[in-house]
């Protein structure tokens, strides 16, 4: 009898080790579960968010943009420019003609030889005068030649009441244009923006009677300034 309560008691035992290895080998597998998700968890919490690419709408812009440009507003000509402004369009500004122009003409004391030649906008509005005036000395075929050198960097504007002026020189001092001829009247003709005459030649009487003039004889551009023309 004491043989069998010994042989029952190591099998109790036996069977009590391996209820035990199984629980302790569930409690790894489920530690190693946990483990792993662990570190799966911890690699997403590094990795960047993905950036959303805005998307395309029908007009082809992205949708959401605040960036808008901004378009200078036109004039009523469809010319760009800043609202209120109050300049005249060059393209609406007259050349100025015998019509609107008051011209005389004025001995001068240096340099010798030389008449100055006024043009004053007697008109209601501004006049562009262009170039140098066309000029012929009595019956002369040819107009009076310019002097390049004088030209303006810009077109001379006369608003009603202003005036320009241009130089003349009748013959060289030095006698050197050959024989001359003497003359009573001059004729003026104004230039448009092609260099073309515009409006009639007006004849205007030369001061003190008649004038010595030879081939020599000069005419400066239009100018504001009488230091420029004389």
């Amino acid at each position: 009898m004491t043989t069998t309560m010994r042989t029952t008691r190591t099998r109790i035992t036996r069977a009590g080790m391996r209820t035990a290895v199984a629980a302790l080998g569930a409690t790894l597998a489920l530690a190693t579960l946990t483990g792993c998700q662990d570190d799966e968890l911890d690699a997403g919490a590094g990795a960047e968010t993905p950036v959303e690419t805005p998307t395309e709408s029908p007009e082809g812009s992205a949708e959401g943009s605040s960036d808008e440009t901004a378009e200078e507003p036109a004039g009523e000509d469809g010319s760009a420019g800043a609202e209120g402004s109050g300049a005249e369009p060059v393209e609406d500004i007259e050349p100025c003609t015998d019509a609107t122009t008051e011209v005389t003409v004025t001995p001068v004391e240096r340099p010798i030889n030389h008449l100055l030649l006024t043009a004053t906008n007697t008109g209601d509005a501004t006049c562009f005068a262009y170039g140098a005036p066309y000029l012929r000395f009595g019956e002369a075929q040819a107009p009076v030649a310019r002097y390049e050198d004088s030209a303006p960097q810009s077109v001379v504007a006369l608003d009603p009441g202003e005036v320009a002026y241009a130089g003349i020189m009748t013959s060289s001092a030095a006698g050197e244009a050959g024989e001359g001829w003497t003359v009573d009247n001059l004729g003026v003709q104004f230039a448009g923006a092609e260099d073309e005459g515009v409006g009639g030649m007006v004849d205007v009487p030369l001061p003190e009677g008649e004038w010595y003039v030879d081939n020599a004889a000069l005419v400066t551009y239009w100018n504001t300034s009488l230091d420029a023309v004389l």
